[in-house]
C-alpha cells in the first residue's frame, strides 16, 4: 500500500471511519517548464473504500497542495452548514520549521500527515463522505481532474452557499438603482470578517458560539506556543548533550593514551551514554511534535472552520434581512398606485423578491440545523482527541523519563569503579 505516514494514534480517526482508508506518501517535486511556472510538490492518495458510489474498491491518484485547496473550498461552498476539516497552510515553515531543525523531510511528513489526516476527517463525515466532490477528487485522473476544477461552478441542489452568493449580488443590483442605494450598499459591502458582524436575525443567536470559539482558538494557540517552546528546549537539550558526550569522550581518551584505567573508561563511558540520551530527547521532541502539537494545530484550525460557518450563516440572515427590506419598499411603491404598466412591473418584482426571500429563509434554516448538529459532533471529537492527546503526552513523559532513568543507571557501574588510591 506504499509508504504511510501517520501519526502515532491516528488509528482513532480510522475507528470512526470504516468506510475509508487514505494513506498520502510519495512525494515528488516538479521542477518549472516554463519561465513563468514555479516548482511544486505532488503526493500519491492511496484509498480504500466499501462504498459502492465508487468505483473501485481502491484507488490510487497523484494530487498537489493546491488540489486540496479546491476540495476543500468546493465542499465549504457546497455544504454551507458544515465545519470543513482545515487543511494546513500552504506554508509549513516558520514555527514548525524551527521545531523540526530545517529538516527537510520532517517538514514533508508534516504535510503528508496533515493532508491525510484532512481526507480522514472528510471520509468519516456523514454528509461529506457521499459527496462527489469527494468522489472525483480520489478517482479523476490528473488530466481529468484539472479538466474538472477548470470548468466553472455550478450551483447544486445542496450549494446554498453558491445561491446566496447570487442573492446577494441580486440584491445589491436591486438596490444600486434605488434611492436606498447607499445605506444598502454599506449593509451588503461590509467587512463580514470582523467580529462586529451585521445584525441579523442569525447574529445574535450565534454570537455565544462565536466568543466561545473565539476564546477557545486564543487558549488553544497560547498551549501550542508554550508546548513549542518546551519541544525546542528539548531539542537545544539534545543538540547540547550531543556536545557534551563528544567532550566527555575527547577527555577520556586524553586520559587513556596517558594511561589505562577505570577514570578513562568511565569517562568514554559517559560520552556515550550522553550522545545516546541527546538521541532519545530528540526522539521524545519528535514524538510530542506530532502526537501533540500536531494536534493542538489542528483544532486551532478546526476552530477557524467554526467560525467561519458562523460568517456564512450571518451573512445568510444578513441577506434574508436585505431582501425583506427590498420586498417591503416594493409593495409600499405598489400601494401608491401609479400607471398601469409600473403596477405590472411592481408585482414581478414583488414575486421575485418573495422567492428570493423563501429561497433565504430555507437556506438559512438548513444551514443553521446542518450546523447545530455539526457543533454537537465538534464538542465529542474535541472530547475525545483531546483526552487522547493528553493521555499521549502523560505516556511519553513516562516513557522517556523510565529511557533517561535507565540510560544514566547503567553508567553508575563505569563511575562508581573508578580507583582513587
Amino acid at each position: 500500500f506504499g509508504l504511510c505516514i501517520m501519526a502515532e494514534g491516528d488509528e482513532i480517526q480510522q475507528d470512526i471511519n470504516t468506510l475509508f482508508e487514505f494513506n498520502v506518501s510519495e512525494p515528488e517535486k516538479k521542477e518549472r517548464t516554463g519561465r513563468l511556472d514555479l516548482s511544486y510538490w505532488t503526493y500519491h492518495v492511496y484509498t480504500k473504500t466499501t462504498l459502492e458510489t465508487f468505483s473501485q474498491r481502491e484507488l490510487v491518484c497523484i494530487r498537489r497542495y493546491s488540489d486540496f485547496v479546491w476540495l476543500r473550498d468546493m465542499l465549504v461552498d457546497t455544504y454551507p452548514g458544515v465545519i470543513v476539516p482545515p487543511i494546513p497552510e500552504k506554508s509549513v515553515k516558520g514555527t514548525f520549521e524551527k521545531l523540526v531543525m530545517l529538516n527537510a523531510n520532517a517538514l514533508l511528513e508534516f504535510r503528508q500527515r496533515a493532508l491525510r489526516k484532512f481526507l480522514v476527517r472528510v471520509g468519516a463525515h456523514p454528509m461529506l463522505c457521499t459527496s462527489d466532490l469527494l468522489r472525483e477528487f480520489l478517482e479523476l485522473s490528473e488530466e481529468d481532474f484539472s479538466k474538472k476544477k477548470a470548468e466553472p461552478k455550478k450551483v447544486q441542489p445542496l450549494a446554498l452557499g453558491q445561491k446566496f452568493k447570487e442573492l446577494s449580488f441580486s440584491v445589491t443590483k436591486t438596490f444600486s438603482s434605488s434611492k436606498e442605494a447607499p445605506r444598502a450598499g454599506v449593509a451588503t459591502g461590509q467587512d463580514h470578517g470582523s467580529t462586529q458582524l451585521a445584525a441579523g436575525k442569525s447574529g445574535e443567536q450565534w454570537d455565544e458560539t462565536r466568543n466561545y470559539v473565539d476564546q477557545l482558538e486564543r487558549s488553544l494557540s497560547l498551549l501550542k506556543e508554550r508546548i513549542e517552546m518546551l519541544v525546542k528546549r528539548r531539542r537545544e537539550t539534545s543538540s547540547s548533550l550531543l556536545e557534551f558526550g563528544k567532550s566527555f569522550v575527547k577527555i577520556g581518551e586524553i586520559e587513556r593514551a596517558y594511561e589505562e584505567g577505570t577514570l578513562p573508561k568511565a569517562l568514554i563511558d559517559v560520552g556515550h551514554h550522553s550522545e545516546h540520551l541527546s538521541i532519545v530527547y530528540q526522539e521524545q521532541a519528535d514524538n510530542e511534535t506530532i502526537q501533540v502539537i500536531e494536534t493542538i494545530s489542528y483544532y486551532c484550525g478546526l476552530t477557524c472552520a467554526v467560525r467561519d460557518v458562523i460568517k456564512r450563516i450571518q451573512k445568510m440572515g444578513l441577506t434574508h434581512d436585505t431582501i425583506e427590506h427590498n420586498l417591503a419598499q416594493l409593495q409600499e411603491k405598489k400601494a401608491k398606485g401609479g400607471k398601469d404598466e409600473d403596477i405590472r412591473r411592481l408585482e414581478l418584482e414583488i414575486n421575485n423578491a418573495q422567492q428570493r426571500k423563501e429561497e433565504a429563509a430555507q437556506g438559512m434554516a438548513s444551514a443553521e440545523a446542518t450546523f447545530s448538529e455539526e457543533l454537537k459532533r465538534f464538542h465529542r471529537e474535541k472530547q475525545y482527541d483531546i483526552k487522547q492527546m493528553l493521555k499521549a503526552f502523560v505516556d511519553l513523559q513516562l516513557e522517556y523519563a523510565g529511557k533517561m532513568k535507565t540510560s544514566w543507571e547503567s553508567v553508575v557501574p563505569s563511575v562508581e569503579a573508578i580507583k582513587t588510591d
